[in-house]
């Protein structure tokens, strides 16, 4: 046996940035400078000596045969899509990056063996379509009814060509819920990814909102529109011609209430769509918002603004595409170390965060004789209306 590997340096550029470690102790732990760390990483292989190999693969928590496996398609840490992009560290987007790049490969190498829903999402929009007009088109693309709430927001992106991961990830501060990414050497491969929060209003307008930074903001790096996203998210959860007309006569939360109910959209998401579309004045708006912190949840003390009424009513919305693709290309559930073998020694503690943020599911694809897709492959995966 060869007193040496080959190492692919990017290989230990994610192994180390996901692990969120700095170059300097892992350099001196091999009697590196970090100047010659920098190298590796930057290297497309390096030969390594074996006992240097199992030392870092120790530190960094990576099977030792990850690091000798070539790398998929690098995600450029400036496409991640998510707010305030100023105010995170380098190095977080460098994690979330990776993060990114290794649910990618898993879609990849699952896609092996069970075929994702094909990609539905409006691509040839115009360039000075407004977001609301966005939603309505993504909503006509995507057979949903105007006049009707979606019932499942993660599902729906999911029977369109999206995946979604839910995982307990280490996002910059409490109001990065999602990200979202454009994979790929054309942009073709689409991914958000979510933290599991309590809140089902949160998590569904969450991955609306990514929904709408992948519809208007694709192959777009730096900072994006924010606003945009958000205004696609209320047209989107809540079509404006549906709120025009259900809109009460006196807007205050009482009166409001239904309208979550209904449309399964929170009360500030509601008042500010409806403010923006000139449903309730400037000064009233405020009053309701400044009212929704005044109250409190007389359980947990807990403002209306930080917790909403009726946020533990539901179950949080999570995925199960990955999942579905498992169990119809593999005949196996999704396990961390069915994950890890897929990918090639991804982390089985990373794969993990990704397994359970799953959402289980019995048969999902139907008998080919019994359904409208008699004519699709045997491996092309369907998911049924949530």
């Amino acid at each position: 046996m060869a007193d040496t590997i080959a190492v692919y340096g990017y290989r230990v550029r994610q192994a180390r940035t996901i692990r969120h470690s700095p170059i300097k102790p892992l350099a001196q732990m091999l009697d590196m400078s970090p100047s010659a760390w920098t190298a590796l990483e930057r290297s497309t292989s390096t030969d390594m000596p074996r006992l240097k190999l199992r030392t870092l693969a120790t530190r960094l928590r990576f099977p030792a045969e990850f690091f000798s496996q070539p790398p998929g398609l690098p995600i450029h840490r400036g496409s991640l899509l998510f707010r305030s992009k100023k105010s995170i560290k380098v190095a977080q987007i460098d994690a979330l990056t990776t993060l990114a790049e290794m649910i990618v490969e898993l879609v990849a190498a699952l896609g092996e063996h069970a075929t994702q829903p094909p990609l539905r999402l409006p691509m040839a929009l115009r360039q000075d379509i407004s977001p609301e007009e966005a939603a309505r088109q993504t909503r006509q693309a995507l057979d949903l009814p105007e006049s009707e709430p979606i019932p499942h927001v993660i599902h729906t992106l999911e029977r369109a060509g999206v995946p979604v991961a839910v995982a307990d990830v280490d996002m910059p501060d409490a109001r990065h819920d999602a990200f979202s990414v454009w994979g790929g050497d054309f942009h073709e491969q689409p991914l958000i990814v979510a933290r599991p929060v309590n809140s089902w209003e949160r998590t569904r307008w969450s991955i609306a909102h990514e929904a709408g930074h992948l519809i208007l903001h694709r192959g777009t790096t730096g900072e994006v529109d924010e606003d945009a996203a958000n205004r696609f998210a209320n047209e989107f959860l809540f079509p404006a011609d549906m709120l025009r007309e259900e809109w009460p006569g006196a807007a205050t939360l009482t009166s409001l209430m239904p309208l979550k109910q209904r449309w399964k959209m929170s009360l500030a998401a509601i008042i500010t769509h409806g403010k923006h579309l000139g449903l309730v004045e400037e000064h009233r708006a405020t009053g309701l918002f400044k009212q929704l912190s005044a109250r409190r949840d007389p359980h947990t003390g807990v403002t209306w603004r930080i917790q909403e009424p009726g946020w533990a009513d539901l179950e949080p919305e999570r995925p199960r595409l990955l999942a579905v693709m498992a169990e119809r290309g593999l005949e196996q559930r999704p396990t961390p170390d069915l994950f890890t073998t897929l990918t090639g020694g991804w982390a089985p503690d990373l794969m993990e965060q990704i397994t359970s943020g799953l959402r289980e599911a019995p048969a999902v694809v139907q008998e080919h004789a019994k359904t409208a897709h008699s004519s699709l492959p045997s491996n092309v995966v369907t998911l049924r209306r949530a």
